[in-house]
This record gives structure tokens, C-alpha cells and sequence, in this order.
């Protein structure tokens, strides 16, 4: 079994607690009113290291704020208690372990799905040959407007047609059934050049030759992207994966629920706008490609996060690497030039989506290539809250519905 270290004595973990007499000026309350939240389940809190005075979780206090204020328009709040992934602005772990550290290590996807779900398991993932031939020919029979995501999807469904553990919870099986899936559809996956890949090819250097032509020496930038994206706390993609688990559906069914959240523009496939962007920039010139997607989406994609105010570590990592490869040059320089033009006019901080879009056009892989890559690196987070939920009540996310009769009805039809 791998050893993982617990890094947070290593990188300070910054301070997200906030005193009460900050916590009230920040909801505009006295002291008293805050302690009557916390009396009332409102607001929860905790000891300082004096164990005398109490402190609070600033990202808590800003939604009851915005919930005082009439909430954030069109979104729904909810809270759910996680051991998987302590994500906050400027800062990411899994279990404990920075992903600063955890890429200093080149610790790779693998390694990393072990940590997260705290399983024990082989450290190379062996797709049986049976699932590959059955998935490659359900991919074949999929139509021409089909991507890769499409092709995700069907090899999970595939993959859990074949699968007589496909409703055994148990971590051990229902992690084994996920070994397979992925594999399997990496490996179904056609080749993009003749290639030979060794018997104890890891997950990114047999996806890397099926993506990309570019040189194979660079698929420690896949691996470690793969690291990167495994989780992030409770993303919709997340919720979702947990909601079919709180049914107690098996593996398949959750990573098929993250997959129809993650399906769409907003989510994973952030990362091919920033792609597309590159490529104009490339053909047109930075200042025209950045002038068009602002006339057409109102912002540049892959800048500003809802958690990361200040910086998303992801980003710093993965662009490090890409400076640091050797990728085209001239393809880099084009990320470097819109970078340093974006950098001038936005002060929100770049995403992750902005790396993944990067590393995808500088690798020369497909557009749509960084969705699956996403997809791919975040069934491992799925999977891990899945297996937590299944330590839950089940069937315990029930929102209530109220019936609005002041929205327009349709006519009514005509016997």
C-alpha cells in the first residue's frame, strides 16, 4: 500500500476562522445575535486555540449573510460534512495531503485514487480483455456527432452491463469494478500513432498515445493533471454522484449521475473554451480572440472561481509544469501572451480551467480531450464520495418543493 504523508505541518494551512466580534460586523449583528445563531443551529462554531474563545467559518457566516440578504439569486445552498477534500481559497487537500506536495512527489493518478478512497489496491489498473472489445464496440456504434464524454459514458454503462458486482457497495469490490471501467475504456480508446506501450503502462501513459502525438516524456504533466482534478469538494458534478449513492445505487450508477452533471458548459467542459480561445488566438492574434469571446460569452473562460478568490493552487502547479515542458514552444508562448494580456484588464485570479485548456492545446490534443481528461481524473472523487455517503442514512437529500401557481401554464389540451 502506498504511503501518503500528511503534509499540513509542511505548507501553513491558511486561516479561514474569523473571531465573533468579526463574525458579527461581517453580518452586521452584535455579538449577541451571533451567539444566538450558533443557539439555534444556525451558525456552528468552534475553540480557538485558547480554549476560550469561540471562532467561525467565514465561508458560513458569508451564506447566511447572503441568505439575510435575500440569498444569491437562483442558488440553493447545502451543506454537506466531508473527510475527502478540505477545499478552501488558495488551498487544496485530500486527506490531509496538499496537492502541493503531493506533486512535488509525482504522485499520480494511481497513487492518488488509494488516498481518496482509502482503499488498498494494485498500483497497476489491468483492464479485463473481454470489457475492452465490448466497450470498443459500443463506441463504434455510437453516432457521428458523439464526443468523448459520450464515449465515457457508454463504456460506463458498458462496463456495468458486464459487471456482476455492479451492486456489491462493498469498497473493496465496488473499487475494483472502478479499476476495470477505467482501464477498459482507456485502453478502448483508438491510438493516435502506431505505438508500443509497455506492459506496465501507468493510466496517463496509455491515455497520453491516445490523445496526443506529441512526445511521450511529457505525460507527467497528464499524470499530474489527473492528480489535480480527482476532487474538489462539493462540485455539482459531486452532489450529484452522492445522490444515486444515498439511493444506494453501486459504483456505475454514481460516476453515470456525475457524468450527466459534468456534461455540460459550465462544468467540465470549461476547459475546451479556454482551448478554442488559443486556437483563435493563435490563427487571429491574441487581442482579436480575446475581443470576440467577450463579445460573445461577456467573459474570458477560465478566470474567477467561486472558492479560489485569491489564487487556485491547481492552476500555479499545472502551469509550472507546462513552462517547464517541452511542449511547442510556439503554442506556449501563445498561453504566455494571453495570459499576460488577460492579467492586465482582469484581477480575478486564473483557473484551473485556464491550465487544462493550455495543456490541451499546447499538447495538441483534441479539444474536447480536456473534458475527458476531467471526467476521467474526477470519477476518482465521485467514487470516494460515494463511499462515504454509503456510511450515511440513505436516501437522505430530500429538498422540498413548493408549488408556484403565479408562473404561466400552458394551455390545456383539447379532447
Amino acid at each position: 500500500m502506498t504511503e501518503f504523508v500528511d503534509t499540513r505541518a509542511l505548507l501553513p494551512r491558511p486561516s479561514n476562522r474569523l473571531s465573533t466580534e468579526e463574525a458579527a460586523a461581517r453580518l452586521g449583528v452584535k455579538k449577541e445575535t451571533v451567539y444566538a445563531y450558533v443557539s439555534r443551529g444556525v451558525l456552528s462554531r468552534q475553540k480557538a486555540v485558547d480554549g476560550r474563545a469561540s471562532t467561525f467559518d467565514a465561508d458560513e457566516v458569508d451564506r447566511l449573510r447572503r441568505q439575510r440578504a435575500g440569498g444569491h439569486p437562483g442558488r440553493l445552498e447545502a451543506r454537506v460534512t466531508t473527510s475527502v477534500t478540505d477545499v478552501r481559497d488558495g488551498y487544496v487537500s485530500y486527506r490531509g495531503s496538499q496537492i502541493e506536495e503531493l506533486a512535488a512527489r509525482r504522485v499520480g493518478y494511481e497513487a492518488v485514487a488509494e488516498l481518496l478512497w482509502n482503499v488498498p489496491g494494485p498500483t497497476q489498473w489491468v483492464a479485463p480483455p473481454e470489457l475492452v472489445d465490448a466497450i470498443s464496440s459500443v463506441s463504434n456504434l455510437l453516432g457521428p456527432s458523439a464526443n468523448l464524454i459520450d464515449r465515457l459514458l457508454a463504456s460506463t454503462i458498458t462496463a456495468s452491463t458486464h459487471d456482476p458486482f455492479r451492486h456489491d457497495r462493498d469498497p473493496a469490490s465496488a473499487t475494483t469494478s472502478v479499476r476495470h471501467l477505467v482501464a477498459a475504456t482507456v485502453d478502448a480508446l483508438p491510438l493516435t500513432k502506431d505505438v508500443t506501450i509497455r506492459g506496465n503502462a501507468s493510466i496517463a501513459e496509455r491515455l497520453w498515445p491516445r490523445l496526443t502525438t506529441a512526445a511521450r516524456t511529457n505525460s507527467y504533466i497528464l499524470d499530474q493533471t489527473l492528480m489535480l482534478l480527482a476532487d474538489h469538494g462539493m462540485a455539482s458534478s459531486t452532489l450529484a454522484a452522492r445522490i444515486a449513492a444515498s439511493t444506494r445505487g453501486g459504483p456505475h450508477a454514481s460516476i453515470i449521475a456525475g457524468l450527466g452533471a459534468l456534461n455540460g458548459p459550465l462544468h467540465g467542459a470549461a476547459g475546451q473554451s479556454v482551448h478554442e480561445l488559443l486556437v483563435n488566438a493563435e490563427e487571429h492574434g491574441v487581442e482579436t480572440a480575446i475581443a470576440e469571446v467577450l463579445r460573445s460569452h461577456g467573459k474570458v473562460p477560465g478566470i474567477g472561481h467561486f472558492i479560489h478568490r485569491t489564487s487556485d493552487p491547481r492552476f500555479e502547479i499545472m502551469m509550472a509544469s507546462i513552462e517547464g515542458s517541452t511542449l511547442s514552444a510556439t503554442r506556449v508562448d501563445v498561453v504566455r501572451e494571453v495570459l499576460e494580456r488577460t492579467r492586465e484588464r482582469i484581477t480575478a485570479p486564473h483557473n484551473i480551467d485556464f491550465s487544462l485548456g493550455s495543456f490541451t492545446y499546447a499538447a495538441g490534443m483534441p479539444a474536447d480531450s480536456g473534458e475527458l481528461i476531467f471526467a476521467i481524473a474526477r470519477i476518482l472523487g465521485w467514487i470516494a464520495h460515494a463511499l462515504e455517503e454509503h456510511e450515511e442514512a440513505p436516501l437522505r437529500f430530500r429538498p422540498i418543493g413548493r408549488y408556484d401557481e403565479s408562473r404561466p401554464r400552458p394551455a390545456p389540451p383539447v379532447s
